[in-house]
């Protein structure tokens, strides 16, 4: 497809994910000629950890068969708990790597670490699911890594189903942004959108909660709904929020395709 005949030229696309984390998907956006409104929903922090769960968990390291992360946020916050312990990073010990998805992959792979586990679907679900196809992981030690809000579904099942021994810690927090301030809101508000894009369960929360502050003025353009993954528009259908796609991948190039297939 030619640049100047791309779907996306001209097409005003919300993006609501925190700024830290828009770059990439930005750049791509605005390569393919779309006008990039930048909304953040939800904010994510660091926060000191229990004294006790800390030394618990990373005290034990030699004594995990696998490290489990659902999203980039949880290497950024484990990581940096480790290095406020440990100076090497051979100090993690043996333990096999597991990650939702690429772009959690590459976050650890920053740390010069071999991922060995990856998904087709980038879900928890699906996580477990092939760590217990492809991998006998019964009676065998685990920590995932956790933000506040993450699904339990997959610590459970890698428990329930596949027997693991199972530790759960939570090195991030996932809050709402307030956007009633934003220059982007108002800009929103005015006038609307062709798209916006949810990657989150957290971010449509979010939305709802504050569709208030959001209400759109009577001329303002109404936008299409993109989701980042079946539970995202899970969460977007339980909210009476129709969705006209849905990536089916968490990265920039494949949001980018979905959003080419709505208005293409």
């Amino acid at each position: 497809m030619k640049k100047n005949s791309t779907p996306l030229k001209g097409k005003r696309i919300v993006i609501t994910r925190p700024k830290d984390q828009n770059a990439e998907l930005r750049d791509l956006l605005v390569s393919e000629g779309a006008v990039v409104l930048e909304m953040p929903l939800i904010e994510i922090r660091f926060p000191e950890q229990n004294e006790e769960l800390v030394p618990e968990i990373l005290s034990g390291f030699g004594e995990y068969d696998w490290l489990v992360f659902t999203s980039v946020n949880g290497v950024r916050g484990f990581f940096a708990h480790f290095f406020a312990r440990y100076k090497d990073i051979r100090s993690l010990g043996p333990c096999r790597i597991a990650c939702v998805g690429p772009a959690t992959a590459r976050a650890v792979e920053g740390f010069h670490l071999e991922v060995d586990c990856v998904p087709e679907t980038h879900t928890g679900d699906a996580l477990a699911d092939k760590l217990l196809a492809d991998h006998g992981i019964e009676n065998l030690k685990i920590c995932v890594v956790t933000g506040n809000r993450n699904s339990d579904s997959l610590p459970k099942k890698l428990e329930d189903v596949g027997r693991a021994i199972v530790d759960t810690f939570p090195v991030y927090a996932t809050d709402e942004a307030d956007v009633s301030a934003q220059a982007a809101a108002e800009d929103f508000r005015e006038n609307g959108a062709h798209a916006i894009v949810f990657a989150s369960s957290s971010a449509v929360k979010s939305f709802v909660a504050q569709a208030a502050a959001l209400a759109l003025q009577k001329d303002a353009v109404r936008p299409q709904v993109v989701a980042i993954g079946a539970p995202t528009a899970s969460e977007l259908r339980s909210a009476a929020i129709p969705v006209a796609g849905i990536a089916d991948a968490a990265t920039p190039a494949a949001i980018v395709a979905a959003l080419q297939k709505v208005f293409g």
